[in-house]
């Protein structure tokens, strides 16, 4: 009896243990978890309550908002404005986040690991100084590089012998694309590089030995070992292309047309120009839900471990 007993007792000791551990574990992520509830979840609410109503910036609509249910997002999924504003945003996205950023920010990753330390930290911080800028003032420096006549762009081009013409007009989506691509290839160029670099020196020996090419070497090494930084990149860089207002809106303001109207910019419009919040608000919870569903479908065809 005395040796079950002395058998026991450190069994229910490690149980006290251990529920106690369960309490603290809890207690400290009830924390967080109440900060993220207040300063994400009941605004998301508030959101989706005011996306079904019709209140208005100004006017009675203002004062006393009537709920009118999914009268806002049925509008919004008949109107052709909405249609060419999701376009705009999803070749926004696909020329400047996933081609661009991403696509540019890998290739300059394997291409600057060969390059000598000095010269590499040199590149590095050149490249990162355009991520640093404001958005603000990459807006203005762009918008005075494509200025017409005098700009900088027309003198480089002008040495090749074409003519100056006003770019933002006849090639807005393009040059807002290379605009956002050379503020943010930076950060891609920052996660790959750093987790290029975390790859085991012996792994590429070994690949070398056996005779693997470049390209195997990058399919059968560097990519399956870099997909979770993949990942975050993808889904970092796509909230942030999305999402993007003041480089659009400087450059050109949602012109000419429809061309570059955006989903923020299509928002700001109906918010803030027609005064619809209401409307404006269902724009915004679409916008989330396209991001959200975007977010997910990378974190399973790329990420590994979440």
């Amino acid at each position: 009896m005395i040796g079950l007993r002395h058998d026991a007792v450190p069994e229910r000791t490690r149980r006290y243990r251990v529920s106690q551990e369960a309490k603290w574990g809890l207690t400290f992520l009830s924390l967080p978890s109440v900060v993220i509830v207040f300063f994400l979840g009941f605004p998301v609410a508030w959101g989706i309550y005011i996306s079904l109503t019709n209140l208005a910036l100004t006017g009675a609509d203002a004062v006393h908002p009537s709920f009118v249910g999914l009268t806002n997002y049925t509008e919004l999924f008949t109107s052709p404005s909405f249609w060419l504003s999701v376009k705009a945003s999803m070749e926004y996205l696909i020329g400047s986040g996933l081609v661009g950023q991403v696509g540019l920010g890998l290739a300059l990753a394997l291409l600057i690991r060969r390059l000598p330390v000095g010269f590499r930290q040199f590149l590095m911080g050149l490249i990162v100084l355009s991520w640093v800028i404001p958005e603000i003032v990459t807006a203005f420096i762009w918008s005075s590089y494509l200025q017409t006549p005098g700009g900088l762009f027309d003198v480089v081009v002008g040495l090749f012998g074409i003519v100056p013409q006003s770019w933002l007009y006849r090639y807005p989506m393009t040059f807002l694309i290379l605009a956002n691509i050379w503020r943010g290839t930076a950060f891609s160029l920052l996660v790959f590089g750093a987790a290029i670099e975390a790859i085991p020196k012996e792994l590429f020996d070994a690949a070398q030995i056996d005779g693997a090419n470049g390209v195997s070497i990058l399919g059968r090494i560097i990519l399956p070992l870099i997909r979770n930084s993949m990942a975050t990149a993808l889904v970092l860089i796509t909230l942030w292309t999305l999402s993007d207002f003041t480089l659009i809106y400087v450059l050109t303001a949602g012109g000419p047309g429809y061309a570059t109207d955006v989903l923020p910019v299509f928002i700001y419009q109906n918010s803030f120009t027609y005064y619809e919040l209401g409307y404006g608000t269902a724009l915004s919870v679409v916008l989330l839900l396209i991001a959200s569903g975007l977010s997910l479908l990378y974190l399973r065809l790329v990420g590994r471990d979440y």
